[in-house]
């Protein structure tokens, strides 16, 4: 390297030649023990009865849910705040008798009631769960018969 004078000061020129990326992308082969692991991945089973009806609380009918319901066959529900992925799909399965492919979820911020300036209240905390069912099934969400289901 050069030294070169730069405003009284004597410092090293930068090298021109060398050009350094730092924007790499990892990717990885798959391993294929996690695979298998995967593969057979114990299915939730419910302690009684009613606990697969005390984690699905109600179905959520907003614009975005039912463009969501419309156009990828994904169904919007709000669900216990305690329950995980496979327990909601467990549930979904059990419940309306389709095939889940894939459950997100998400727990949306609190909202508070302010007035004069003090809060006094706060919307129930939910958990909100996106389940998109195979091609061909669907879920009834107004049946004719509610005791039927």
């Amino acid at each position: 390297m050069l030294q070169v004078w730069v405003g009284g000061a004597l410092r090293q020129e930068r090298r021109t030649d060398v050009i350094a990326c730092r924007s790499t992308q990892h990717v990885s082969i798959p391993n294929p023990a996690n695979i298998e692991a995967r593969r057979n991945y114990p299915v939730h089973k419910f302690d009684e009865d009613g606990g697969m009806y005390d984690i699905i609380k109600y179905p959520l009918l907003s614009e975005k849910a039912c463009r969501l319901l419309e156009e990828f066959n994904i169904y919007t529900f709000m669900v216990d705040r305690r329950a995980n992925k496979p327990q909601i799909r467990a549930a979904i399965e059990t419940i309306f008798g389709v095939k889940v492919i894939k459950c997100n979820t998400l727990i949306p911020n609190a909202k508070y009631t302010v007035a004069y300036g003090v809060k006094i209240g706060r919307k129930s905390l939910f958990k909100k769960a996106y389940v998109q069912v195979k091609e061909g099934d669907s879920i009834d969400l107004f049946p004719d018969d509610p005791e039927a289901v």
